[in-house]
């Protein structure tokens, strides 16, 4: 005998061959209770109901209308298959009112389109909840708030360094660290303030101590009091809260990380492993990417640029940025390009589906590989040359096409096909 299970709003009906109802497990007609039924098996795979009916009918084959079922079914290693196109179906969908009034408490249709709409609703919320809850969803909004956090700071710093200049310009070289620079105002302020035990606290030299507190007493700049850089003081204690929100932000996006992608981080650190995640646009997303796409996300760009110009595609993306690409040579770097990406392929799904740790063994396999090509392609290929040299060399303006065009002379007239001549400037 087959049997055949239909989930329904109302509960689990179970037909034999002939289509006859022989059992039911019935829910109770209310929203929250049909909807965390139902969520249940979908989310994780629970079904008290489910399991009664595999128990009271055992060594049977097994067929559904809904996936889930099957999903449930299977994972009890139980023969099942999925059918919501035969007849059996239709049928059963045809006297679907009938079946829930006689077997059910839903006895009207009004009944049952507000119990269908309320369960969707409830469904709804519960997974755009757990969708919510999902941290590496956290890790994108994080990673994309750094970036803004970096460009508010730049903003910020281009303004004040700019705005101090006036007063001492000759420092502007002299420090470059911007937190530094920001200490240094807030701080100290005006130039005649500085004196060389300040200035050793911030961790100079004592050449370049000596230097500075040399060009404070001789600066050509404009003569400023504390009062007067207080609205600079402000702004500069402001840009170093970004600092230490961009200090915070950072540690947190490190020890996230490490709880839903220790793996990918083994291979490539945190930064980039979370902005893989966030280009990709989640990890499970970015464990069913393919390696190729992997390798070139964050270069979307200039792939486009490649295939609108024909120049040459992109050879990396975002993994650029890892020590063992950036410092390679130039003709080995799509080949390690290619390695690193497929790593972090087996890393990414490792990670969103297995939760094993393969991290420091996956290293180890993409270090070898890495020597490997550098080994094999220890000299640069004959007949080619470093592409930032031809960037370099290359005439400044818009990138010229590869695809075929025909070069006319501009200064010649063209005849046309009735015999008159032509040029730019008019007919002849």
């Amino acid at each position: 005998m087959t049997l055949k299970i239909f989930l329904t709003i109302g509960g689990f009906f179970v037909l034999d061959d002939n289509n006859d109802v022989i059992s039911t497990k019935t829910f109770e007609p209310d929203p929250v209770y049909v909807s965390t039924k139902i969520f249940n098996l979908e989310r994780y795979n629970e079904s008290e109901e489910l399991n009664a009916i595999l128990e009271e009918y055992a060594d049977t084959e097994i067929k559904t209308n809904s996936s889930l079922v099957r999903d449930f079914i299977r994972s009890r290693r139980r023969k099942v298959s999925l059918d919501n196109s035969s007849d059996d179906f239709y049928s059963f969908q045809s006297s679907l009112f009938s079946n829930l009034a006689k077997h059910t408490s839903i006895k009207t249709d009004e009944i049952y389109h507000q119990l269908v709409r309320e369960t969707n609703i409830l469904i709804s919320k519960k997974r755009v909840a757990v969708a919510s809850q999902r941290t590496d969803k956290m890790v994108v909004h994080a990673i994309l708030s750094l970036d803004d956090i970096v460009t508010t700071i730049n903003l910020f710093m281009s303004r004040i360094r700019e705005w101090y200049g006036i007063h001492f310009p000759e420092i502007l070289k002299e420090v470059e660290n911007h937190e530094t620079f920001c200490k240094i105002i807030t701080e100290i302020g005006a130039r005649q303030f500085y004196s060389k035990k300040a200035l050793e606290e911030y961790g100079f030299s004592a050449k370049k101590t000596e230097r500075i507190y040399n060009l404070a007493k001789s600066s050509m700049g404009a003569e400023y009091d504390n009062k007067d850089l207080l609205p600079l003081q402000r702004l500069a204690q402001q840009t170093l809260q970004l600092f230490e929100e961009k200090r915070m932000l950072e540690n947190w996006i490190d020890e996230q990380v490490n709880k839903i992608a220790p793996n990918l981080k083994a291979i490539v650190g945190s930064a980039i492993t979370a902005r893989l995640i966030a280009l990709a646009g989640g990890l499970q997303e970015m464990a069913l990417l393919p390696s190729s796409t992997i390798q070139l996300l964050g270069a979307e760009k200039a792939l486009f640029r490649a295939l609108k110009t024909g120049a040459k595609p992109p050879k990396h993306g975002v993994i650029y940025q890892t020590p063992e690409l950036h410092s390679c040579k130039w003709w080995q770097r799509g080949n390690i390009a290619r390695a690193i990406a497929g790593k972090l392929t087996i890393a990414a799904r490792i990670d969103a589906f297995q939760g094993e740790y393969r991290g420091d063994e996956l290293k180890m396999d993409l270090d070898q590989k890495i020597e490997e090509i550098k080994e094999k392609y220890s000299e640069p290929p004959q007949g080619k040359k470093d592409p930032a040299l031809i960037r370099q060399q290359r005439p400044r303006g818009k990138p010229k096409s590869r695809s075929r065009q025909k070069n006319y002379d501009k200064s010649k007239s063209r005849k046309h096909k009735g015999g008159k001549n032509y040029s730019k400037k008019g007919k002849k």
